[in-house]
């Protein structure tokens, strides 16, 4: 048998099937073309709307407190006890520490008693000054002696005031040694434990008001103008990310910083409820003026976590868009980008309907 009779019997099989690979071709065509095309549906659709919306500017800050203090004692004494401990809340007025009164007490005791001698003193002293005004009208006695006698009176009265001075400085020693908190306010540290000697500089507690807080915000120079007095501030913080809470512009800056190009303005926030605590980073929005964009119903936004996203009626059929919201107004909201004015787009779109499908 020759080489070229066993290369024909090898190409007979591949030859037989030719015809039955040609037609299973021509099959699989025939049913693609006989596949019926997905009828359109149908959808309730809305035209984008441009209207004048409120402008925000997004601004970063931190919370702090509205006065703070490192309290000192005031006096000199052994601390006999405190009554605050850290985070504790104290109304103005109330005591954080007691040193040791039992020196200061037999000072005062010692003071009102070397007063009540000084008054009379006085006493007797401004009695004999009136007896020899009435002899030296009489020409009684001489003006030399009268001199003598009218010169322990204003002593007199000079040492009743001393010692009414002293009197008063020992009490006031008295009163210092309970130490007082000046404000109401939380203890951020206790510096002093009982046992302790403190003198009239050493620190005892560190004192923070945090009802009203500040709000310190910075704006570029280019929005100063929109900074005014009374103005509200709406801000969020990362510890509550679900709430939102408002300031009211207090303390604008005197002039614009040269290295930064900003304006440093206050807010104080309320803070009743004692959740926010200095120190904290927020986010503020602030209103500059109105702009004018597309404003859709928030109903016509499908949200997929935290994307927004839209479906426009594009030559009869739906594009696929992901928006950027702007401001809310009730049940509309403002879009920044992903559709404009005057599209058609679809006002209530449901979990069936996706990119591409072709619409009535």
């Amino acid at each position: 048998m020759t080489r070229y009779t066993l290369a024909l019997l090898a190409l007979a099989p591949l030859t037989a099937l030719a015809p039955l690979i040609t037609g299973c071709s021509h099959d699989t065509e025939a049913a693609a073309t006989a596949a019926p095309k997905p009828r359109p549906i149908h959808v309730d659709t809305i035209t984008v709307e441009e209207r004048a919306v409120p402008k925000t500017a997004l601004l970063a800050g931190s919370l702090k407190a509205n006065q703070e203090s490192d309290l000192a004692a005031n006096a000199n004494g052994r601390v006999m006890r405190t009554m605050v401990e850290r985070g504790s809340f104290v109304p103005s007025g109330a005591a954080i520490a007691q040193l040791d009164t039992r020196i200061s007490t037999l000072v005062a005791t010692e003071a009102k008693a070397n007063l009540e001698t000084a008054r009379a003193q006085k006493t007797l002293a401004e009695s004999d000054c009136a007896r020899f005004q009435r002899l030296k009208d009489k020409d009684a006695i001489s003006q030399q002696e009268y001199d003598r006698v009218t010169s322990g009176c204003k002593t007199s009265a000079e040492q009743a005031t001393a010692a009414e001075s002293r009197a008063q400085q020992a009490l006031q020693n008295v009163g210092d040694a309970t130490v007082r908190a000046p404000f109401a306010g939380l203890i951020a540290e206790r510096y002093v434990s009982a046992g302790e000697y403190v003198r009239a500089d050493t620190k005892v507690v560190h004192l923070v008001d945090i009802d009203p807080l500040r709000l310190e915000l910075t704006i570029p120079e280019a929005d100063i103008g929109s900074v005014k007095m009374g103005q509200k501030v709406d801000f969020q913080v990362a510890a509550f990310p679900e709430r939102r809470f408002q300031g009211t512009v207090r303390y604008i800056g005197p002039s614009v910083r040269s290295a930064t190009r900003d304006l440093v303005f206050e807010a104080l926030v309320p803070n009743r409820e004692k959740l926010l605590r200095p120190g904290l980073f927020a986010t503020a929005r602030l209103d500059v003026g109105t702009q004018k964009l597309p404003v859709v119903p928030a109903a016509s936004l499908r949200k997929d976590g935290d994307t927004l996203r839209a479906f426009v009626i594009v030559e009869k059929h739906l594009e696929e868009r992901v928006v950027q919201p702007g401001p809310i107004e009730g049940e509309r909201v403002a879009i920044i980008s992903g559709v404009s004015a005057g599209e058609r787009i679809v006002a209530r779109p449901t979990e069936q309907i996706a990119d591409g499908m072709d619409v009535e």
